[in-house]
């Protein structure tokens, strides 16, 4: 839920970031955003899920390691992107983040359906999702918007680039937390999971 919180966050209010920060056009702005957050989000699902099943033979931890990696990774590009000075320098810095940040989805759905069993799976990944969605979508865009709001005041029309920056950066790394905290027990809960 917690990566979802930032993803749908910064789906949502990137756009108007970076039109109110730097007077992007939205055409050229699109394009970015369609490669960095649309292509860059599907090839970060797939890589994601595909290093864990790699490595998941060795250590089936890997499963949770690989987002909890990847979100402290991108924590660092995250802060950079409200910091740097100028849109090409702030959509390159987006670029890594925005190859990192998916690599939870396939592995926590994996790991969900692994944990248990196959006569719940339908109902796990509906609980999944309506958890992931409602934290994601229904708190993330939300929660920077009312920040920047908060913030306008004192900020102006860089009270989004502050919200973000205040927001995102911090729940992600919490989210890399959570997954690092999951991978501490889930040998035995895969090991106690209904065959």
């Amino acid at each position: 839920g917690l990566n979802a919180f930032c993803g749908y966050g910064i789906a949502i209010w990137t756009a108007s970031f970076m039109i109110r920060s730097y007077q992007m056009p939205t055409g050229e702005l699109g394009t970015w955003l369609a490669a960095i957050i649309g292509l860059g989000g599907a090839a970060s699902v797939f890589l994601g899920g595909m290093l864990a099943d790699r490595l998941a033979p060795r250590d089936q931890r890997w499963y949770t390691w690989v987002p909890c990696i990847a979100g402290f990774v991108a924590v660092p590009f995250m802060a950079a992107v409200y910091l740097v000075d100028g849109p090409y320098l702030a959509l390159g810095m987006s670029i890594i983040p925005g190859l990192l940040f998916q690599t939870y989805l396939g592995n926590t759905i994996a790991t969900t359906h692994a944990i248990v069993g196959p006569r719940m799976r339908a109902t796990a990944s509906a609980l999944l999702f309506l958890v992931i969605n409602i934290i994601g979508l229904g708190a993330g865009p939300y929660t920077v918007g009312l920040v920047s709001d908060l913030l306008a005041p004192t900020l102006g029309s860089e009270s989004l680039r502050y919200a973000m920056l205040y927001v995102l950066p911090p729940v992600m790394t919490w989210s890399a937390v959570h997954f690092w905290l999951a991978g501490r027990s889930l040998r035995e809960d895969l090991a106690a999971a209904p065959a």
